[in-house]
């Protein structure tokens, strides 16, 4: 019964997140959820609810989507997503753990020292585009993450709108090819849908909540919270496993 309310309630919160930013459920409910169920549920459960969420957020944002950044970042997430899938399938649950914790607490850190980019949309490095692109799908293969691709657009561009969209949009093509993906490879069973159910109010919720507080509060106290949330899950979440191993 707790761990039910647990879920719940973390759910709740991960896309309060989302309905804010436009990202940051995948790393809040990872975290989070983390706790009482492995990752092999986390991520297809999440997948299930970003695809409706992204294509709301697109539509919401879609006069301001850039073809010329979304595809070229959606052909090198899908590249990685599928050797990604694979450890997710076959890790060890208590290195995923682990590994998950290290990921969020850098991302973390990212977004407290990532600095405001300002004159418009700057120009890409290639070579950091390809190795950002693979290395985030690797991630989105395994958690669902891809925030190395939130911090890369949003240093390439400062227009909220603009960031936005591109980022909902090259995840929900992610969201679409790991369904499939997923569902071939056996990992969405029974067990997740019976979750998503229980936990899609949990998601309305959310969004609907975060959405009308984003037109109200200051987006600073919003990005500390979310950051000093997710440094010291993802520090708990890394210590206990290790511990517990």
């Amino acid at each position: 019964m707790l761990d039910n309310m647990f879920l719940f309630i973390s759910t709740v919160i991960a896309f309060f997140v989302k309905g804010i930013t436009g990202f940051g459920n995948t790393l809040v409910m990872g975290s989070l959820l983390s706790f009482v169920v492995s990752n092999r549920v986390i991520s297809p459960v999440d997948l299930m609810f970003s695809i409706p969420t992204n294509t709301y957020m697109v539509w919401r944002n879609r006069k301001s989507i850039s073809l010329k950044v979304v595809i070229p970042l959606s052909l090198l997430l899908l590249a990685g997503i599928i050797p990604g899938t694979f450890l997710l399938k076959n890790g060890s649950d208590w290195v995923l753990k682990s590994g998950l914790g290290i990921v969020i607490m850098g991302m973390a850190v990212e977004m407290l020292t990532r600095k405001s980019i300002e004159g418009g949309s700057k120009a890409t490095n290639p070579i950091l585009l390809v190795i950002i692109g693979v290395i985030s799908g690797i991630l989105a293969g395994l958690y669902g993450i891809g925030a190395l691709l939130v911090a890369y657009i949003s240093r390439t561009t400062d227009i909220r709108s603009e960031f936005r969209a591109n980022i909902c949009c090259v995840f929900l093509v992610d969201n679409i090819f790991r369904f499939f993906l997923y569902w071939v490879t056996g990992i969405l069973n029974k067990e997740i849908f019976l979750l998503v159910l229980f936990l899609s109010p949990a998601v309305v919720l959310g969004m609907v909540v975060g959405v009308k507080v984003d037109a109200k509060m200051d987006e600073k106290t919003v990005k500390n919270s979310v950051i000093i949330l997710l440094i010291l899950s993802g520090l708990i979440l890394f210590i206990k496993n290790i511990l517990d191993h």
